[in-house]
């Protein structure tokens, strides 16, 4: 039998599947490179972008902030508005009415009956006074009981007045300020 060395030819054939070994595997490497650059590139980019994103809406929310501090400071300024417009309008509706007290006052003092002070208290009127006998206090009182600009309050003190030999009494009586419109809502 003839003898045949098939050693080199297989050395070649190793060294050849050796080289493509390494040229796949080189492949495979450079690919694997190109591909994970390729991904850290598209992420990368992403990330820029959302920074980009979030970056306009921080200074859009900025702007945002602003504007509603301005809208807060203006409606605070309008309340503010609004109700000096009410007290305005509060105090021009009442305007003529102290008129109308002193008027009433004057007109339902009987004779006989002197006021020392009259006192006012927000809506309350307080009246300090002398007259000659109690039926006169109590004349002074049913005039305010009908009087359309006062409300008849509580009659606080009524005392016989030590310092002259008459029978004259010092009395202290509260009333109260109402408007004819104020009574006229509250008889419906």
């Amino acid at each position: 039998m003839a003898n045949i060395n098939l050693l080199p030819w297989r050395e070649e054939l190793r060294q050849e599947k050796q080289r493509q070994f390494l040229s796949v595997l080189g492949l495979v490497a450079i690919l694997g490179v190109v591909v994970g650059w390729s991904i850290y590139s598209f992420y990368d980019n992403q990330l820029d972008n959302q920074r980009t994103r979030n970056k306009f809406l921080q200074t859009e929310i900025q702007k945002l902030n602003s504007k509603i501090k301005e809208i807060q400071t203006l409606e605070k300024e309008r309340l503010e508005l609004v109700e000096r417009m009410n007290l305005i309008q509060d105090l021009q509706k009442s305007r003529p009415q102290i008129v109308h007290v002193f008027d009433e006052i004057v007109s339902n003092i009987p004779e006989g009956v002197n006021l020392a002070s009259v006192e006012r208290k927000g809506d309350a009127l307080v009246f300090n006074g002398i007259a000659e006998s109690s039926p006169r206090v109590s004349k002074f009182m049913r005039n305010i009981s009908t009087s359309t600009w006062l409300q008849l309050g509580p009659l606080e003190t009524i005392s016989g007045d030590r310092d002259s030999g008459a029978n004259r009494k010092k009395f202290l009586l509260r009333t109260k300020i109402s408007s004819p419109s104020a009574n006229d809502e509250v008889k419906q």
